[in-house]
């Protein structure tokens, strides 16, 4: 008889023990992982821009003028940054892509082979033109750490802060208007390739802040934009809006 209490006792004990187990279980809750929306516009995947040029530091001896536009288009592949990846509001990208700079000024680029030094001087009064333009086109990779805020009636607030560089695939001036060549009014148009001691490589810092698919953004080119003592001095500035067109 001392053997069945002590054996029904141990079974009691047993089951008091896997249901508590069972009721720990049960009352675990497992957090659910957020669904990145790949078609998100916040994600900022595909952005093309509209930007003013800016020759900042430029020399007397070139005087930009006018409405200096350009434009871009990049790729990103955005990487969440949220802890154990369960938010989107913070991510990393990368991307790459093209961007169009236009130089609107009233001065001409020589260059003196005796001292391979690239030169400007501007045009007198009596030249008129209706286009003069000094045309760089670069191939760019972006990096950038960006913010999100949460969802709020399917738009966002964006911040994006970061740092790109780009290599000049090509460059050149186009000029139409007088043929100051033989000092005529018969208008020509005229275009000067691969312009001598343009520094190859620019990079600086980038800033962008938007909501939805539109945003505000800028870039400063930390390289002068011709080769220091081998031509007109002065760094770009980037000042347009951008769309997220997807």
């Amino acid at each position: 008889m001392r053997k069945i209490l002590t054996l029904i006792g141990v079974i009691t004990m047993a089951s008091s023990v896997f249901a508590q187990t069972d009721t720990a279980t049960t009352t675990t809750e497992t957090p659910t992982a957020v669904n990145f929306d790949d078609d998100d516009p916040s994600r900022d995947r595909i952005i093309m821009n509209l930007h003013w040029d800016g020759w900042m530091g430029a020399p007397d001896s070139l005087n930009i003028k006018g409405l200096s536009s350009g434009m871009g288009f990049h790729f990103y592949y955005d990487i969440p940054l949220g802890p154990d990846r369960l938010s989107d509001n913070i991510s990393f990208a990368i991307g790459a892509g093209f961007n169009w700079s236009n130089y609107y000024n009233n001065s001409q680029f020589l260059y003196d082979t005796a001292t391979n030094v690239t030169y400007t001087v501007k045009f007198t009064e009596d030249v008129q033109f209706k286009k003069n333009k000094l045309v760089i086109n670069y191939v760019e990779v972006p990096l950038e750490f960006r913010f999100r805020t949460d969802e709020k009636n399917g738009n966002r607030f964006k911040a994006a802060i970061g740092f790109k560089a780009g290599y000049v695939i090509s460059n050149h001036t186009k000029f139409v208007g007088d043929d100051y060549l033989t000092g005529t009014e018969n208008e020509i148009k005229y275009k000067q390739y691969r312009l001598n001691n343009m520094s190859n490589l620019q990079y600086g810092p980038t800033i962008r802040l938007g909501y939805s698919k539109v945003n505000i953004e800028a870039f400063y080119g930390l390289a002068p934009i011709f080769i220091d003592g081998e031509g007109p001095t002065g760094n770009p500035l980037t000042i347009g809006i951008s769309f997220n067109p997807f």
